[in-house]
């Protein structure tokens, strides 16, 4: 993984002027500090330590106000990719060719990115293309109308690439459309929803912006924890947030989170949460990046934390190959719990090379 090591050097040594205010640096190394003395076992893997470095780096060059020109674009944004990219094949597959022509129009006349300076002009239009042909095939596959009314916020300085109406899209926005779908949610206000690595948050936002009244729940690592409570925080201003804090017991916070609406805690809290806290718990692109013990931890604590006859939802590479860890992971290694009746299970949407599972808690 040479190539891993000589871009992580690169952007670790692009810092030259901080634009992260001190308090907003300060707290992004509590965070840090806390996960580095917390539970081993929720302790990320060498290669999330080596991506939050080139983050960490990106955040202090770059400002939180460009984290979606930045750090989401390692999060679950494909950006060099080549023609024959299978997400390419699959919506050329998959669309009508005036629709794929259409799009393809459009990906050349969108304005240049400026993060892309250092692109060759073929990575950008196939970015472009991949974003907008993505949003017209979440079009095609998904019905809730609630899904399809969302648009990318402009928090965080997205790319400049809109609908036929001039409203902003993404690439992320049109994959958390079909994934949510997927979920076949039927939250009721006062469902409680836990997502482990969550990124910025793309799935939190389109999750709450459609199901109000539901308590959000994130477990992270920073940058990304920090990234996605400022996010969050913007998008919902009239929503009651519990911020990520240190503590020794639930009890020392339970009247706080229980009146919250969106809260946030590290990975490393995660085994301190009650049991039976949740309907709905999600996890996307993470747990393939993690060691073996690490995944059968978090899946004990997944089964530990959900209902009787609540959901799981992941989604992770067929194949997944950990960076640093000497690690191949495969769809059928996963731990999943005897008493858990699989839903769905199917090849992913558009990431082919991606499988997505649905399960359905029993009691033991």
């Amino acid at each position: 993984m040479w190539w891993v090591r000589k871009l992580f050097k690169k952007r670790n040594q692009d810092v030259d002027s901080p634009r992260l205010r001190t308090q907003d640096v300060e707290r992004l190394e509590s965070m840090f500090a806390a996960v580095n003395s917390g539970d081993g076992r929720a302790r990320p893997s060498k290669y999330w330590i080596e991506l939050n470095r080139m983050n960490l780096a990106q955040l202090r060059q770059h400002g939180y106000e460009n984290f979606k020109r930045t750090i989401a674009l390692n999060y679950f944004t494909f950006v060099r990719i080549l023609p024959w990219d299978s997400q390419i094949i699959f919506l050329l597959r998959h669309l009508p060719l005036p629709v794929s022509l259409d799009c393809a129009w459009r990906a050349f006349s969108t304005p240049k990115h400026d993060y892309f300076s250092a692109f060759n002009w073929i990575h950008t239009l196939l970015y472009n293309f991949l974003t907008l042909a993505s949003w017209e095939y979440s079009r095609k596959v998904v019905c809730d109308p609630n899904l399809l009314a969302l648009r990318e916020p402009s928090e965080g300085n997205p790319s400049l690439i809109t609908d036929r109406s001039g409203a902003l899209i993404s690439q992320d926005l049109a994959n958390s459309i079909i994934e949510i779908s997927a979920m076949n949610l039927s939250l009721r206000p006062g469902s409680v929803v836990l997502e482990l690595g969550a990124g910025y948050g793309r799935d939190a936002y389109a999750i709450l912006a459609t199901n109000p009244g539901i308590k959000y729940v994130i477990v992270d690592i920073a940058p990304a924890l920090w990234v996605a409570e400022t996010y969050l925080r913007h998008e919902f201003p009239d929503l009651r947030i519990f911020c990520y804090r240190d503590f020794e017991r639930f009890a020392d916070i339970e009247k706080d989170f229980l009146a919250c609406d969106i809260a946030f805690f590290l990975s490393t809290q995660i085994s301190q949460l009650p049991d039976g806290l949740v309907e709905l718990i999600i996890n996307v692109s993470s747990l393939h990046e993690m060691r073996l013990e690490q995944i059968g931890f978090y899946l004990t604590q997944f089964d530990r934390l959900l209902k009787e006859g609540g959901t799981f939802y992941f989604k992770q590479w067929k194949r997944g190959a950990v960076p640093f860890e000497d690690v191949v992971i495969h769809q059928r290694d996963y731990p999943i719990p005897k008493n858990w009746t699989r839903e769905l299970s199917r090849e992913a949407p558009i990431q082919s090379k991606f499988f997505e599972e649905r399960y359905r808690k029993s009691a033991k």
